[in-house]
């Protein structure tokens, strides 16, 4: 059993690391993007996480991720896995592998990919991040974020499973998901589709053990 002592600690570890992370201008000062937004929300008492794989481009102007469309998508996903809408906010901490809108991509159609660069500099964020809050479940949005969770492979290859993973010395479970941009082309494959059901049909499952 955790000591309260304990899950004091952490709560006041998250809110300085929180406050860091609200104040960082790495990729500003190494010139990847021109302002820093970050964006995240949550805290220790959050048993499940999401990490995207960014922020998108209006969601500093609500300071609440998972705002906009991709949000309205990724909430109707949930849905479909049994939660209430309202749950959203209420069972996730909200995050994401790099904190700030990377710009939009060359030809102006959805997001810039962050480079490996800028996912480097923001990795001691996640990582502790995922130390503090010791998630039960991480799901993960796009490719990008489950390779830094689960380590580099096609979608195609881990949606659709659940997989076990470590992260700054904690355990946990992992269940892929699609990107929910509107611009992903990936789930236009049926059999992408049918991989992306098994995996909410998943999250569901394990959403009547853990709540």
């Amino acid at each position: 059993m955790v000591s309260r002592s304990n899950e004091d600690e952490r709560k006041r570890a998250l809110v300085v690391l929180q406050q860091e992370i609200s104040t960082c201008a790495l990729c500003v000062a190494a010139g990847f993007i021109p302002e820093a937004h970050p964006i995240f929300r949550g805290g220790i008492q959050h048993r499940w996480m999401i990490i995207g794989q960014a922020p998108g481009a209006a969601a500093h102007l609500r300071e609440v991720p998972y705002s906009g469309a991709s949000g309205k998508t990724l909430k109707g996903w949930l849905v479909q896995a049994g939660f209430e809408e309202r749950e959203f906010y209420e069972r996730f901490y909200l995050t994401s592998v790099t904190k700030c809108f990377p710009g939009v991509s060359v030809g102006g159609k959805g997001d810039r990919m962050p480079s490996a660069s800028e996912v480097a500099l923001c990795a001691g964020h996640l990582d502790r991040e995922i130390a503090l809050v010791r998630p039960e479940l991480v799901v993960t949005l796009g490719k990008l974020a489950a390779s830094a969770v689960i380590g580099p492979a096609p979608l195609a290859d881990v949606v659709g499973q659940m997989h076990e993973a470590e992260r700054a010395g904690h355990r946990f479970k992992v269940i892929p998901l699609s990107h929910p941009s509107g611009v992903s082309r990936w789930l236009n494959d049926p059999e992408n589709r049918a991989r992306h059901a098994r995996a909410l049909a998943l999250v569901s499952e394990l959403r009547e053990g853990y709540l």
